[in-house]
Parts: structure tokens; sequence; C-alpha cells
């Protein structure tokens, strides 16, 4: 691309230092500048990246990583033998059956509507959900009797003890005639235990046995509202969808996490370009530092340039020692900023330096090679506009 001689002599200029005191202390300050843009760019994403994994654990917890639901209606007819299958799919750490419907609970005094899970007892997020017990334990085996969460009992007036029972109220799984019957169904629930979360996920979700949710829903046999998948992350959204569509032709549809809250996500993926775009106009205004030091050492190097000419040098190859230049000023000022920037994270995640205002949490950051990739990239892109800008105008000197 370009000469031999050119890459010797920008390497030169950038490790070298000028008889001038003045010209280096600009070099300097500019090379600076864009070591803390990389810096201060990288650990805005990786705070942002800790503050959304940080938020996602908490609201999405409970969602599993893949969710096979019917493409038509509530309820899909799914085997035993294709249950054994997606359980002994690479990578798959477990495959749970659930109903989910809207269920009102009520009682003498108040009620509150939330979404009832009904759950084996090989459900994979039972340990989870005994880990966040505040009284009682969960217990799918046991019939009549519901896990709900502190939000929802304290809007309850929840009372433990064996006088006090919840009436819950649920639409019918089979609802096609409108004559004969009622379209909803009520049992009463006993409280078998109270998690505690936070207060989303405490009014969104409430569990209870498998065959106590059948029996108040109506679902026949191998009839469920989903099939939920727990993975280890080695596979892929096309191997489950695939796998999927050969089992249960089109008659399921495979939901991502970000399928099962697409605002949730929709609003962290914009809040996280904003930002980027924030502090990318950061980085380009410290940018602006480097053509202030590429202009001067142009001016500095007019001899040199004048040697290089009479020794044969054509115009464009002046241009390139220079653009050269800040490139090579770029590209080092990012990988400095990016491995300050991970000191930084090293000594945040294992000393707490700062903690979350009004908490004793240390404030979430994550280091990820994404976030790495798009600084690195945003400095050498801003490098090559900045010394562009800086070169162009060579060509009418």
């Amino acid at each position: 691309m370009f000469k031999s001689y050119i890459y010797k002599i920008a390497f030169r200029y950038f490790f070298s230092r000028d008889s001038k005191t003045i010209v280096n202390r600009i070099n300097g300050f500019a090379f600076l500048m864009i070591v803390a843009a990389a810096c201060v760019l990288l650990v805005v994403l990786s705070a942002f990246e800790g503050l959304k994994d940080f938020g996602l654990f908490y609201t999405s917890s409970f969602d599993p990583d893949y969710k096979v639901v019917p493409k038509k209606g509530k309820y899909l007819v799914v085997s035993q033998e294709t249950l054994n299958k997606i359980r002994g799919l690479d990578g798959v750490i477990g495959a749970s059956e659930v109903i989910e419907e809207k269920v009102v609970f009520s009682n003498e005094l108040n009620s509150g509507a939330t979404l009832l899970k009904g759950v084996f007892s090989n459900y994979h997020l039972t340990p989870a959900l005994d880990s966040l017990s505040l009284v009682g334990v969960f217990s799918p085996e046991k019939k009549n009797t519901i896990y709900i969460g502190a939000d929802l009992a304290s809007s309850l007036e929840v009372v433990l003890s064996k006088e006090f029972s919840l009436l819950a109220t649920a639409p019918k799984s089979n609802t096609n005639s409108l004559f004969g019957f009622s379209p909803f169904s009520s049992m009463q629930f006993d409280i078998e235990g109270i998690y505690q979360i936070s207060s989303d996920i405490e009014k969104k979700y409430a569990f209870t046995s498998m065959a106590s949710m059948a029996t108040l829903t109506g679902a026949q046999e191998n009839t469920f509202t989903s099939v939920e998948i727990f993975s280890n992350k080695s596979l892929t959204d096309n191997d489950v969808k695939t796998f999927i569509t050969d089992e249960l032709g089109d008659k399921a549809e495979v939901l991502t996490k970000q399928d099962l809250n697409p605002a949730l996500y929709k609003m962290l993926n914009t809040e996280n370009f904003a930002v980027y775009l924030i502090f990318s106009l950061v980085a380009l205004v410290a940018m602006f530092n480097l053509v202030g030091s590429l202009t001067i050492m142009i001016v500095e190097k007019r001899r040199d340039l004048r040697i290089l000419k009479s020794l044969g040098g054509e115009k464009n190859d002046i241009n390139h020692v220079f653009f050269l230049l800040g490139m090579v000023t770029s590209f080092f000022g990012g990988v400095v900023g990016v491995l300050l920037a991970w000191l930084i994270i090293v000594f945040q995640n294992s000393y707490s330096l700062i903690l979350v205002p009004g908490t004793s949490i240390p404030y979430p950051i994550s280091f990820t090679l994404s976030n790495v990739l798009i600084v690195l990239i945003t400095i050498i892109a801003l490098g090559v506009i900045t010394s562009l800008w800086s070169t162009i105008g060579l060509k009418e000197d």
C-alpha cells in the first residue's frame, strides 16, 4: 500500500523525541488525550454492560433461555419422547413442561392478578426458588398449594395459617361452547411459601404443582402452554429452532429471552447506543488534538520534507507519512487506553472502589471483547478522519 520508507519515517517520528520541547509536549498531550478518550469510552461501555447484566438478572431471572410455545392457541401437545429428545440435546441442561395462565387470586378482603405457573417436581428453577424463600418452601409435588411473591402476598394481606387460603379463578383450556358451562373455573389454594427477589417479579409470577394447574384449567395429559429450555450457552438460536421445527413442525415456535422481553431489550439497546454516541463525540473532540499535533509536526519537519522531495519523494508520499503517523498514534493510544481501562475494571471488580449510591453493593462493571473491539474500531476510525483532515491540504502546499 505504502512505500517501505514511509513506514520507517512515520514510526521514527512517533517513537523519537523532537529537539524542541514544545513539539514534544504537544505530541505527548495529543497521545494522552487519545488514551484518555479510549479509556473513558471503554469504562463507560463496560459500566453500562454491568448495569444491564445486573438489571436483567432481576427482571428476567425466571425467564428460560428458550421457550417453546404454540403458534396458534394457548396449548401445545408435546409427547414424552419429544421432551426426552430435547433434554438429550448437547448444551441443554434442562427442559421443563409448564402450564401458565393469568389467574385472579382473591380472599374476603382483597384480590390481585398474576401469572400462575404449574410445574413438575423436576422444574429446573426449583432450587433457585427455594433459595429465594422468605417463608416456607416450594414443593411442586404438593396439590392445591401455591408459592407466591412477597409483593403479591403483601397486597393480598396473606396470613400463613391453616385457616387462610386464596381463591384462584382462571379461564378453562376448552371454552368453545358459550352455553351450558362457565368459561372460568375456581379452586382454593393454601399458601405454601413466599419468595422475595424484586417487586416486578414478585407481582408477576406465582407457582403451583402441575396437577393443581391441570385441574384448574382443565388441560389434558401432555398438554402444556410452553416448554422452557435452559442451556449452557453453547446452543445457538438456529440449532434450537431447527430442532423444534423438525420435531413439532409448524405447530410451535421458539422464543428467546429477547423475544420474551422485547421492550426491555429495545430500551437497553437504545440507551447503550445513546451512551456510545455521546462518548464517541467526546472522543472526537479529544481527537482534534491529533490535528494540532500533526500540523505542528508538518511545520517542524519542513526541512526533512524538502530533503525527501529532493531524493525523489512524491507529494503523495509526504501525505502518506503524516497520515500513517496519525494512524500509528491513534492505534497505540487506543491500545494503551484499553489496557488502562482494563486495569480500572479489574480494580473495581476486585476491591469494590465504587458502590451503588445508597447501598453496599459494588458498582457492576463487565469487561467484554465486543466492547474492546467497538472502542478500538471507533478510535481508529476517528484517527483516519482526523489524519485525513490534517494531511489532505498538503497537496496544495
